[in-house]
């Protein structure tokens, strides 16, 4: 933790009117020159707090927004470059067409976003033409800085956007009178450089007529709180919950804390409950190390905020696990994020109690019930030997970057080892070999040779082509003898899945035939390879790459012909002995998150 004197700055920086919502913006060279007393500091900065925090809150300790973090520490800074800080983001004209800032939308590739060109679905052919011709419409007014997403009579102003370009809106009710307390998706997302329908089933009916007119009230948007972010996305996606309860009209209101520092043109800070305050929104630094107003109030007492060393590793997961999963909240299963939803208490890290107790396991997995189909990697993790290996527990911060986004899914740029830091990736191995070099498999590499991976690649490459039994070119776009192409294969769909496997098995082809009554799964040889990427067996490439079963001819036909080189008496790699084993688990009823491995794959290594 900083001491007194560094944590002084925010203090001052604050207090002199940096960025409040309601002051002028500063400019960052004048933040550093801001001095004041601590105490008289302090005491204007709990004047400023209590302001918008009742006593209670900030007696029991609150969020107050990681702006006053990066005053501080020297990392704060970077956590602006992951996903975690502008997942959501208001819509604003300055920031059309800017990445991770703004609506990036232009079907027609004329550098101008589709809502500022007035995109009109029912003028052009798309997606949408089942609902001609009320079809949406997008449109943006300058004058107020406003995106809107139009469907019939509705014309619905654009509340925020996520980084996936999906659009919530607000619906104006009675008339125009009043608009909604939720926050809903808008039935239109620009997905993979395509707009794409969301949710449209909430937006018109049977007849693809427009469920809604202008006459709409609250009452009737009951029906729909599938599609309010603020019952199903917000308790993740925000940085604390203050609030949430269900109105009288059945509609879902969440409140999050007050932002009382931030840059006015910064669109991750948003209005989020429609009260006239700005609030802290997205994934902020008190997301992991709880509220921070007791720790900034007390001059920076390191015992009023969580470090590193107040958690274990199971405590250390949890913190990912909370929004990294996909879970029900307890006992009701009220909300899709752990919750305690009989008191409406929310889970804070390092509270003295699991995580696991907030939550019930709400994932969709495969039939082997070990891995996620539709789900978040935590419950995968958890299932995998690496969270409770004997040796060293691991935790997730040991392969991503939990303060910026370094590489692809703040994914590590290098690992220290007794002094010695290796550089990570995963493309070339060297992630996963900075731990597993010198044992196992890897026994014959040497934790000095990965640090020097160019001059040992040699080397490196005959090691693991001997494991693999593959050649070795991992950062070409085959993936040869790439770890995770094998451990990691993306098992949250079909071919076009998106979301890599954390139970770090690498899934035999017995798998998808032991299966075969329950639609199959997928299984690593064919998923990251075999199936869409080369024709190694005169079988052709899957001719249905994106559908989520794997009970078609060309799955069964692939399976069984991978089988000669991994699974039961295979000539590579004989699984008889574990996928047995898996599948007498199976068939003993384990439910769901109880899959017993084989008593000899107590290890990480044995792959």
């Amino acid at each position: 933790m900083k001491s007194v004197v560094s944590c002084f700055i925010v203090f001052a920086l604050a207090i002199a009117g940096t960025v409040f919502a309601d002051e002028p913006v500063m400019q960052a060279s004048h933040r550093r020159d801001a001095r004041r007393a601590t105490s008289q500091v302090s005491a204007d900065l709990y004047a400023k707090l209590s302001s918008v925090l009742t006593q209670t809150e900030l007696n029991e300790g609150s969020y107050v927004g990681s702006e006053y973090c990066i005053a501080c520490h020297s990392w704060g800074g970077v956590w602006k470059s992951t996903g975690h800080s502008h997942f959501i983001r208001r819509a604003m004209g300055q920031w059309s067409l800017v990445e991770d800032k703004g609506v990036v939308a232009d079907y027609d590739g004329n550098g101008v976003d589709d809502f500022m060109d007035g995109l009109d679905f029912n003028t052009i052919s798309s997606a949408f033409d089942q609902y001609k011709p009320n079809a949406p419409v997008l449109s943006y007014s300058p004058a107020t800085d406003t995106y809107w997403v139009s469907v019939g009579e509705l014309k619905m102003p654009v509340w925020f956007t996520q980084a996936t370009q999906r659009y919530v809106v607000k619906i104006p009710t009675n008339n125009g009178l009043g608009l909604s307390v939720g926050n809903y998706f808008a039935p239109v997302q620009w997905s993979n450089g395509a707009w794409a329908p969301n949710g449209t089933s909430n937006w018109y009916d049977e007849s693809n007529e427009p469920r809604w007119g202008a006459d709409v009230t609250r009452n009737d948007l009951a029906a729909i709180q599938g599609a309010n972010y603020n019952f199903t996305c917000a308790g993740c996606h925000t940085t604390g919950i203050r609030e949430i309860n269900q109105r009288g009209s059945g509609e879902w209101e969440f409140k999050p804390y007050p932002a009382t520092l931030f840059a006015a043109d910064d669109p991750n800070y948003i209005d989020f409950d429609n009260d006239g305050i700005f609030d802290i929104t997205n994934i902020g630094c008190e997301s992991c190390h709880g509220p921070g107003s007791a720790h900034i109030l007390g001059n920076g007492d390191p015992d009023e905020i969580i470090g590193s060393e107040d958690l274990d590793a199971q405590g250390f997961n949890d913190m990912c696990g909370r929004c990294h999963t996909s879970p029900k909240s307890v006992p009701n299963g009220t909300f899709s994020w752990p919750y305690d939803d009989a008191n409406m208490v929310d889970w804070r890290p390092n509270g003295g109690v699991p995580l696991a107790d907030f939550m019930t396991d709400a994932s969709v997995r495969w039939p082997d019930g070990k891995h996620g189909s539709i789900t978040r990697p935590y419950h995968d993790f958890m299932e995998s030997s690496k969270s409770t290996f004997v040796f060293h527990q691991v935790i997730c911060s040991e392969c991503h970057s939990p303060h910026s986004k370094r590489q692809e899914a703040q994914i590590r740029t290098s690992i220290d080892d007794n002094g010695l830091t290796i550089p990570t990736e995963v493309h070339n191995n060297t992630l996963c070999l900075a731990c597993h070099a010198t044992h196992g498999a890897f026994e014959e590499i040497t934790k000095e040779q990965v640090a020097e991976y160019e001059e040992n690649i040699d080397h490196i490459a005959e090691v693991v082509a001997a494991h693999s039994n593959h050649p070795y070119a991992p950062e070409r776009m085959m993936g040869l003898s790439r770890c995770t192409e094998c451990h990691m294969p993306k098992t949250f769909g079909h071919g076009s899945a998106s979301g890599p496997s954390h139970t770090f098995e690498p899934i035999a082809p017995e798998k998808t035939l032991m299966y075969q009554e329950q639609g199959g799964m997928p299984n690593a040889c064919a998923q990251s390879c075999h199936g869409f990427k080369v024709n190694s067996f005169g079988l052709g490439l899957d001719p249905n790459p994106n559908n989520k079963v794997w009970d078609e001819q060309f799955d069964r036909d692939l399976a069984e012909t991978l089988e000669h080189w991994y699974g039961p008496g295979g000539m590579w790699w004989d699984t008889e002995h574990e996928e047995s084993s898996a599948k007498a688990a199976i068939e003993n009823s384990a439910a769901p998150g109880e899959y017993y491995p084989p008593e000899d794959a107590a290890t990480e290594t044995e792959y």
